[in-house]
C-alpha cells in the first residue's frame, strides 16, 4: 500500500489528537489505563505531555492540507512515533505490558509510514 504524504499526515494527526485528548481531558483515566496499579499519578506532567502532542497534531493536520509533502513534519513525526516505544520501555516497570505492546505497534506503524513518506524522493 502506497499512501500519499498527506494521507499519512492525516493518520498521524488523528492518532496524535487521540493521545493528546486522553492526557489533556482525562489524565486520571489515562494513568489507570496505561500504568500498573499503584503508579503515582501526575496530572500536571500528563497535561504537559498532552499539550506537546496537541502541538504536533496541529502541525500534522495543517501540513496534511499542503499541496506537496512537508518533509520536516513527516520526519519529525516519524522520529517522535518510532522513539515512543523506547520511552515506554524505559518505564517498563510502571507500564502495563499490554499497553507497551499495543502502543508500540501503533507508534511503530505510524512512525514507519511517516518516515517512508518523508524519505521518499
Amino acid at each position: 500500500m502506497d499512501l500519499s504524504a498527506q494521507t499519512v499526515l492525516k493518520i498521524a494527526a488523528v492518532s496524535s489528537t487521540g493521545y493528546s485528548a486522553q492526557m489533556l481531558a482525562a489524565p486520571d483515566w489515562a494513568n489507570s489505563y496505561y500504568y500498573k496499579a499503584g503508579h503515582p499519578k501526575n496530572e500536571n506532567w500528563q497535561r504537559w505531555f498532552g499539550h506537546g502532542l496537541a502541538g504536533m497534531a496541529l502541525a500534522q493536520g495543517l501540513a496534511s492540507g499542503e499541496s506537496t509533502a512537508n518533509k520536516a513534519v513527516l520526519l519529525a513525526s516519524g522520529a517522535q512515533y518510532v522513539t515512543a516505544p523506547l520511552m515506554m520501555l524505559t518505564q517498563k516497570d510502571d507500564f502495563k505490558p499490554a499497553q507497551i505492546a499495543l502502543n508500540s505497534a501503533i507508534c511503530l506503524g505510524i512512525g514507519g509510514l511517516c518516515l517512508k513518506a518523508g524519505l521518499k524522493k
